[in-house]
């Protein structure tokens, strides 16, 4: 539903939480929407000081950013462990939530938020800002056509950049998992947007001994998610030595097609095989040749992880955001996609605590 504001009313938002690297890209685009406000930022963290000069806001306290009518939304940006926390606090305050995913630690903590939405029949996004690449909705488009025939086969890859996989973002006591979570639910919220869940999956999640450090997590990971008409093979690295996403790539194979896609430089190919009306051949098609990096640097207020630098896919997530809190248009991610990720991400961890034996969703 949409909150009670005027058509001429300024939407304010103000952050709980600004540690997570994206805080800053979301704030900016904020500041560039019309008739919206950024209303202040709170966290327990010293870098609150820092961000609020860096970024133009005023420190606040929880309660009093709670009590505010004025701020009629929040941006939910903490380590994991908090974001269920909060989010349930502000829908319980009235507040429209925009969550940084993984939305907690957990599957237990997403299924919280879930039932704090349907209790208060609140408003609670999900920061998967990677979905709002033109060529996720293209495959979403070709997919639901039809175009590639019967789709049996997909392969999807992903993986951390900037050694982050060592960092303490990717280490935060009681997650899932490290970069194979925090990272890697950017990959299955595409593959869950696109097929569904899977009946069972069957997954090896490595680290090797003497090659990356004892501190990580994860190094590796391959997974099989079976369907009742597919198969998709994941995998993930942990130590992406490209800097952006131009390694994450999804591709389905169909009878009479196949595509594949990349979220950043935006890209996809596809190859018609010539019955469906389409010529023979490759089509293919990019966004732009000149991205800005989706990392750019570190920073006072982000010390361990480099702020974000690309500002579109934080535009558009925002818009499709402030049509949620002010039209009541459907959440374009709502919180049972974090459930669902996260349920699907422990199952890929119990497979292969079991030497990758087959897990039941």
């Amino acid at each position: 539903m949409a909150l009670k504001l005027g058509p001429t009313e300024t939407l304010g938002v103000a952050c709980l939480g600004i540690t997570h690297p994206h805080t800053s890209g979301r704030v900016r685009a904020l500041q560039r929407l019309t008739n919206a406000r950024m209303m202040g930022a709170w966290d327990d963290s010293p870098l609150l000081k820092p961000f609020v000069e860096a970024l133009g806001l005023e420190a606040r306290s929880k309660q009093d950013i709670l009590d505010d009518p004025n701020v009629h939304a929040v941006y939910v940006h903490s380590k994991s462990y908090a974001m269920a926390d909060l989010t349930i606090e502000a829908l319980e305050a009235g507040k429209a939530v925009l969550c940084e995913k993984p939305a907690g630690r957990n599957s237990e903590d997403a299924r919280r938020i879930v039932e704090a939405v349907e209790r208060t029949g609140g408003i609670v996004q999900v920061g998967y800002c990677w979905r709002f690449s033109p060529s996720v909705d293209a495959m979403q488009e070709v997919l639901k056509s039809g175009r590639l025939g019967k789709v049996m086969q997909v392969r999807a890859h992903g993986g951390c950049s900037h050694d982050e996989a060592d960092t303490n973002h990717m280490k935060q006591p009681g997650d899932i998992g490290g970069a194979m979570f925090v990272i890697s639910c950017h990959l299955f919220d595409r593959v869950i947007h696109h097929f569904g869940m899977p009946k069972s999956v069957n997954a090896r999640i490595t680290k090797f001994p003497n090659v990356m450090g004892p501190t990580s997590r994860e190094d590796a990971a391959g997974a099989v998610l079976n369907y009742e008409d597919k198969i998709v093979v994941v995998d993930f690295f942990s130590w992406d030595p490209l800097p952006w996403l131009e390694t994450w790539d999804i591709t389905a194979y169909g009878t009479e097609g196949v595509m594949s896609t990349c979220p950043s430089p935006s890209s996809y190919r596809i190859y018609d095989k010539g019955n469906k009306g389409f010529p023979e051949g490759w089509t293919e098609w990019n966004e732009t040749s000149f991205p800005i990096n989706w990392a750019s640097k570190k920073t006072v207020y982000s010390p361990e992880l480099a702020e974000i630098g690309n500002p579109v896919f934080f535009d558009r997530e925002l818009a499709a955001f402030h049509n949620s809190v002010r039209h009541g248009a459907p959440v374009v991610i709502p919180a049972t996609q974090a459930l669902n990720i996260s349920t699907l991400i422990e199952a890929l961890f119990a497979s292969s605590q079991n030497a990758g034996a087959e897990v039941f969703l």
